[in-house]
């Protein structure tokens, strides 16, 4: 491996690989460094959904995202699997105190431009006759596209490569240099790489790195849990979600986890919700949930059980439903719910892009444009300032 770069990008997820692909579109000298395999974390990890983000601020990202997952999807010769028209979502109420929860996601949705609709009881059994008979109605969000995470990742990482940069895997870099106030490169399994600029895009592993910079990112990490089964007959066409799962920027980010928490075992606390996502071949992916993760061993695994017991008792038909796989990832989530991008203060040259919660494929390509442009000196086409590094410091 060589010793030198221009640009040092850390971490082969979607946000990384994106990054990596539009500086080395802009003729930049780019060399991204992953510990272990392209897309092994949460970018790989995770339902593989594009939706409207329900915020006006990322709105942009996630735009210019979707359009560059088009043109990737016409281009690459991998399978990305993006649907060309929206699955729908249908978000279920079961109970009267859940009505003002669905109805925000749905609004914030409608401010986006998406096509709403309340449904009544009679209404989403019309729409969805497996769902349970005591779910009192709902609200339809025409939305929701559907790819193969790992597949856009290891696309993007492709783009990269064919614009002139070098993707390395299993290699992994354990300090960020900084000489006189300025970061200068990475330390890794094969010896020192010196760079002028570092990107920082190791997802909820960013702040153990910025650390050795001398940088304290206020972000943590929340694991969520999957679950692949094949169910004995058609069970929904549409992506069925508990009312209030979906985060929304603004909202509080996850609790900070202190020694005394700790000791306490209130690290554990589960935040679980449901989302069933009708996929191919009759599979269906369960999911919806956080769990504060503070270790890379996949704590938690009891939760798992938990979304099989809500999605049985939304779905009876599920019931019988054989499980075929069951795994985790963790998603890098920031305090405010709004992506990390920016310069690090009193690093010259170290750049961080993380912090995107459960929203990274949808903003990954839009985000890896944004760091490009600033790493490069270009106007901006969005105005980065709700992201910059110090509002989590």
């Amino acid at each position: 491996m060589r010793n030198s770069a221009e640009v040092v990008v850390v971490g082969g997820g979607i946000i990384g690989c994106s990054v990596a692909s539009e500086l080395a579109a802009s003729g930049v000298d780019v060399l991204l460094l992953e510990s272990r395999e392209l897309a092994h974390g949460a970018s790989g990890r995770n339902h593989g959904l594009v939706f409207y983000p329900q915020n006006l601020v990322t709105d942009p990202l996630y735009r210019l995202s979707h359009g560059i997952y088009r043109d990737l999807t016409a281009s690459s010769d991998l399978d990305i699997g993006l649907d060309d028209e929206p699955v729908g979502f249908i978000i279920m109420v079961k109970s009267e105190d859940q009505w003002a929860a669905a109805e925000r996601e749905a609004r914030a949705c409608e401010a986006g431009g998406v096509r709403i609709e309340r449904l009544d009881g009679d209404q989403l059994r019309a729409a969805e006759p497996q769902v349970a008979g005591d779910m009192l109605g709902g609200w339809f969000i025409e939305d929701g596209y559907r790819l193969d995470p790992r597949a856009l990742t290891l696309a993007m990482a492709l783009s990269a490569r064919s614009a002139g940069a070098e993707v390395r895997t299993h290699v992994d870099v354990k300090q960020i240099l900084v000489r006189n106030g300025r970061a200068a490169g990475v330390v890794c399994d094969e010896g020192v790489v010196s760079a002028k600029t570092v990107v920082l895009a190791g997802g909820p592993w960013s702040p153990k790195l910025a650390r050795t910079a001398g940088v304290n990112l206020e972000m943590s990490g929340a694991r969520g849990w999957l679950m692949l089964v094949t169910p004995k007959g058609h069970v929904c066409d549409h992506l069925l979600e508990s009312s209030g799962w979906h985060v929304q920027a603004g909202d509080p980010g996850p609790a900070r986890v202190t020694a005394g928490s700790y000791g306490r075992g209130e690290d554990q606390a589960a935040d679980i919700g449901l989302l069933i996502q009708p996929g191919a071949g009759g599979n269906l992916l369960l999911g919806g949930s956080r769990i504060p993760s503070l270790r890379q061993d996949p704590e938690g695994s009891q939760v798992a059980r938990m979304i099989a017991r809500k999605a049985v008792a939304a779905v009876p038909a599920l019931a019988g439903a054989e499980v075929k796989e069951v795994w985790s990832g963790v998603r890098p989530m920031s305090r405010d719910g709004l992506p990390i991008l920016g310069w690090a203060p009193q690093v010259e040259g170290l750049m961080i892009a993380t912090g995107h919660g459960g929203q990274g494929v949808m903003l990954g390509a839009g985000s890896g444009r944004l760091v490009a442009e600033m790493v490069t000196g270009r106007d901006t086409f969005i105005d980065p300032s709700p992201f910059v590094v110090e509002r989590g410091i």
